[in-house]
């Protein structure tokens, strides 16, 4: 009875201590409700997928999302009015019959030559960048063709309006670019030498370097594209594009001047281009002070690709004492090497050792 009356006394002070308000005891008790996980950091916009807007852009825009750190804790969250306009968007265009878009778009073109003086092109160049939007796509390039696009290229690269030409040679740059077929077309359109004629002369810039970028696309990897740049003194103008106040223009013609000087079997385009001069035009250029790096890098290719397998043509021309190509070369190697560019100081020190380094070659020339 003893023990059973002091157990029973034990709950009673017990439940009562545990009834009783103390500010020390309840706060060193454990918290039975623990603080709300904290919330992930939003990415960085500069670290988001680029949104997109057609549905090639939308699977690309899902590919990146997926392949962000998977580590990092998902977070969902309502989407705002500017996701959902953009889901809303891209799920339309998974519907579009992109023909019939092809379509209305080349019977807007049909009436270019129609546009005169104070006219707005407006309709005209959302045709064009609707081709555009499409046509990367080679079935759709050739889809294109098919459906007689082809047909109204000839009248937009001869507009009166700078914005609808070089929009037309953005055009051509999309269907031609890896696409021998569209190539060979545009080829036999006989639209090559209007293209070299725009790279040449256009009063407009843009033009001008549009109509670049599709001689770009042409003529890569195309064998007969090369005979049409041999018949229409199409080296010559991208030597003169070379020398162009035109940054861009410079640089692009730069750059395929040395994608085509590298090309396999290209013998006969470094003889052609040694005859016209080009030694002597790079070599003005990596003199001046102010040359831009990526135009230095293409013309240190070019002199490179032109010397190769100790071409004697090539070394005597670099080593006109007119031209002070060594002099040139060493200061760029200096910048060069500060800049710690491997593979162009690699260059830079297989173009002295071919030209300047063997002084018997040098004293046979003599």
């Amino acid at each position: 009875m003893g023990v059973s009356h002091s157990q029973s006394k034990d709950k009673v002070t017990s439940s009562k201590m545990d009834n009783k308000p103390s500010g020390n005891a309840s706060s060193n008790r454990p918290l039975s409700i623990e603080a709300a996980p904290a919330q992930p950091e939003p990415v960085p916009a500069e670290n988001q997928p680029r949104q997109p807007n057609s549905l090639h852009g939308l699977l690309r825009f899902a590919m990146e999302a997926q392949n962000q750190d998977t580590n990092r804790p998902s977070s969902f969250q309502p989407l705002d009015q500017e996701r959902k306009e953009f889901l809303s968007k891209a799920l339309e265009s998974m519907t579009v019959n992109v023909i019939e878009e092809l379509q209305k778009s080349v019977k807007v073109l049909s009436n270019v030559m129609e546009l005169r003086d104070g006219d707005d092109p407006a309709e005209y160049e959302t045709a064009l960048e609707c081709i555009a939007s499409y046509v990367d796509s080679i079935d759709i390039a050739n889809d294109f063709y098919k459906i007689g696009g082809f047909g109204v290229i000839g009248a937009c690269l001869n507009s009166q309006f700078d914005s609808i030409r070089w929009k037309t040679a953005d055009v051509i740059a999309e269907l031609t670019q890896n696409n021998p077929f569209c190539q060979e077309k545009i080829l036999e359109m006989g639209l090559m030498p209007i293209l070299l004629e725009m790279v040449d002369s256009d009063p407009s810039d843009q033009a001008k370097i549009k109509a670049l970028y599709a001689v770009s696309c042409i003529v890569r990897g195309n064998a007969l594209a090369l005979k049409y740049m041999d018949v229409n003194d199409g080296y010559s103008v991208l030597i003169r594009a070379m020398q162009s106040p035109v940054q861009k223009l410079q640089v692009k013609s730069s750059f395929l001047l040395s994608a085509l000087c590298s090309r396999d079997n290209a013998h006969a385009i470094r003889s052609s281009l040694i005859k016209m001069g080009i030694i002597e035009q790079a070599s003005g250029l990596l003199a001046m002070s102010n040359v831009i790096v990526d135009t230095r890098d293409a013309l240190l290719s070019i002199l490179n690709s032109l010397t190769a397998n100790n071409n004697l043509p090539a070394l005597r021309e670099c080593r006109r004492p007119e031209l002070c190509l060594k002099a040139t070369l060493e200061r760029h190697l200096k910048d060069l090497k500060a800049e710690e560019a491997v593979d162009e100081v690699q260059v830079c020190n297989e173009l002295l050792d071919k030209i300047f380094a063997d002084n018997s070659l040098q004293d046979q020339d003599r």
